[in-house]
């Protein structure tokens, strides 16, 4: 990795930015991509607003929406209540909903399958298969497509991003989930699949050391990133983009840490274009793009085929040449710069995917928008938290326990703080001379106004249900009496119907994600590598071999785990079985069931075999000299 410093004003202070006028019009291409870049940050500011919003309500901050007051002053929901002398309370729905489709999907274990395209090499997608589970366990892959679903539960959107770096000492490739109010994209794109993106890039705060750590490979790139971010802050940000483009700036904070001392480092992945030359040798029956640069090299080399042909006498015509044509070539192209404009790292892709390194989904995507599964409950859970604090004022604006006591019979002798005191007491005793005429005291207590405030609250939460497809059997409610078990194992396949869409577009994104980390293994494990996977059968391929998997074209899907323990149980039954029938040996057993101690009982097995063996040659060697002895006596 390289620096280059486009435009050397490390040091220069606010008073001096105008001497760098000719630098920053000079790299003029480098500023217009950083701002393309903004623009799509800034477009997404509307999704991370709502995004906050259906975050809050998910976790319970649910009185947290801007209103006005009568005076006009903006204030939340929760301050106007409490300005009213009431309590703002409220029963989270929307995190019940969410862990119980959280649950759903977490319940139906699935892992990736790589299928060779060649039938005759499907014992490399299973040696491919078994390298992808083992870097899904490096990663906890599972865990963070848990925490990738409540996400895309809230937002409609999830991120993820893969890597080949050195982290826990050793390189290796690597899944992250990206923060969405750290991501950015291209706003143009129509395509569900997202195939249409043109630009898409990450802002990343590190500290310097993770900074050197990173992008400076001597000293001179360490002395380079301190000069570039001496003179990171915001003010001379501002200051120095308003004063050198037309550009004005409406927020910042695309350029500049929150929390001061942090390096903002931007990362743009672009797609671009140039010309290139595409080319088919016939010789070799390959397709290949070269630069344009290089077509005096192809012609010089279709020029000795066709001489050596014909010192062969193979007419020029029958000589297979390679063959190009002229085209212009899209490709992503990657810049690490900082916000002055200075690049730390640039290059083409370096992936075999020839992609960026990010996997998007958004759903459902249409017009360009996200919509998320909270979104849809969010006016459900505001009316029904309305209702519980109507039904508690209404508790507690309403008459209850109050004594009424005329004022001619209070007693001689006793105030009406006695009275209240005696009549809270459990064997209080209040003496009084009745006289004609006068009321006897009597308490009032009268139950709360019946506004049907409870019918609407249960319609709400019966709504939410409805609205979400998250109800009943689903839920794991118990059944009524009498219910069968083979009508509520419908009833709760039939809930989850509402959520087929939901699973599906998240398996796409999954697929999708599994795909460019199957590439990228291929890439980068150079080197044979034992895999031991836990839970899988003990005859799975767990030598990785990259010499036979590097140029063998896979396909990958996503389909149900067999490391469950019901399918576990099953295999184990149905291999006891045909090994009682004396249908397969010990050893077959052990190597495709799934037992905990079979690698350990393999291997006492073999040993045993092998010190048989053993002695057995042993024997045959100290047999052989007592039968020829007999003949060289003779």
């Amino acid at each position: 990795m390289r620096i280059v410093s486009k435009n050397k004003i490390s040091g220069i202070k606010n008073d001096k930015i105008d001497s760098v006028k000719k630098e920053i019009y000079r790299n003029k291409n480098i500023t217009d991509i950083i701002l393309e870049a903004q623009k799509c940050w800034d477009s997404l500011s509307d999704f991370r607003k709502k995004r906050e919003r259906c975050k809050r309500y998910a976790y319970g901050d649910q009185w947290g929406d801007k209103i006005q007051d009568p005076k006009g002053k903006t204030i939340t929901e929760e301050e106007y209540i409490k300005e009213q002398g009431n309590v703002p309370l409220k029963n989270n729905l929307i995190r019940r909903l969410i862990k119980t489709v959280i649950g759903q999907y977490r319940s139906n274990q699935t892992e990736p399958v790589c299928i060779a395209r060649d039938r005759d090499e499907q014992s490399l997608g299973e040696m491919m298969s078994t390298a992808v589970q083992y870097n899904y366990q490096l990663n906890h892959v599972n865990e963070l497509d848990g925490r990738s679903m409540e996400e895309f539960l809230i937002s409609g959107t999830v991120f993820q991003k893969e890597s080949y770096s050195w982290r826990k000492d050793k390189m290796d490739v690597w899944t992250d989930i990206v923060n969405p109010n750290r991501i950015f994209f291209d706003s143009h794109m129509q395509d569900a699949r997202h195939w249409d993106c043109n630009i898409i890039g990450e802002i990343h705060d590190l500290t310097f050391s993770e900074l050197c750590g990173i992008f400076a490979k001597s000293r001179l790139d360490t002395e380079k990133l301190k000069n570039i971010y001496s003179y990171s802050n915001k003010d001379t940000i501002t200051q120095y983009y308003q004063q050198l483009t037309e550009y004005k700036l409406n927020r910042i904070d695309f350029l500049t840490p929150d929390t001061p001392g942090l390096c903002r480092v931007i990362e743009i992945w672009r797609k671009e274009q140039k010309e290139r030359i595409r080319c088919h040798d016939i010789l070799k029956g390959e397709y290949y793009k070269d630069e344009t640069d290089n077509i005096k090299n192809i012609e010089t080399e279709n020029l000795r085929r066709i001489e050596e042909a014909a010192l062969a006498g193979i007419p020029e015509d029958e000589v297979p040449l390679i063959e190009y044509e002229w085209f212009v070539d899209s490709y992503w192209y990657f810049r690490f710069c900082s916000p002055f404009g200075d690049i730390l790292q640039e290059g083409e892709t370096p992936y075999w995917h020839g992609e960026h390194p990010y996997t998007i989904k958004i759903y459902p995507f249409i017009d360009s928008e996200a919509h998320s599964f909270v979104e849809d409950v969010i006016d459900q859970q505001r009316y029904v938290n309305r209702l519980i604090t109507m039904i508690d004022f209404i508790m507690r604006s309403s008459a209850k326990g109050v004594l009424m006591i005329p004022e001619e019979s209070v007693p001689e002798g006793m105030s009406i703080e006695d009275i209240a005191e005696q009549w809270v007491k459990y064997n209080g005793v209040i003496t009084f001379k009745a006289k004609p005429g006068i009321p006897m005291p009597q308490q009032i207590s009268t139950n709360a106004t019946n506004v049907g405030a409870h019918e609407l609250l249960s319609l709400q939460m019966n709504l939410m249900e409805e609205i979400t497809g998250v109800h009943g059997a689903i839920q794991g409610k118990e059944a009524k009496a009498g219910t069968a078990a083979s009508l509520y194992r419908q009833q709760a396949e039939n809930a989850s119907v509402n959520l087929i869409d939901l699973f599906e577009s998240f398996k796409a994104f999954r697929e999708e994600r599994d795909t460019k980390k199957m590439k990228m293994i291929q890439q980068f494990y150079t080197e044979r590598r034992y895999m031991n996977i836990v839970g899988t059968k003990a005859s799975a391929l767990k030598v990785y071999d990259p010499n036979k998997v590097a140029n063998v074209e896979f396909d990958l899907t996503i389909t149900e785990s067999e490391n469950t323990p019901a399918y576990r149980m099953l295999a184990n039954d149905f291999l006891m079985q045909i090994f009682q029938m004396g249908q397969i040996t010990i050893e077959q057993l052990l190597e495709n069931g799934s037992f905990p101690f079979a690698d350990q009982l393999l291997q006492q097995i073999q040993a045993q075999k092998e010190q048989a063996m053993q002695q057995q040659a042993q024997a045959a060697q100290q047999t052989i000299p007592q039968n020829n002895q007999p003949i060289t006596q003779q």
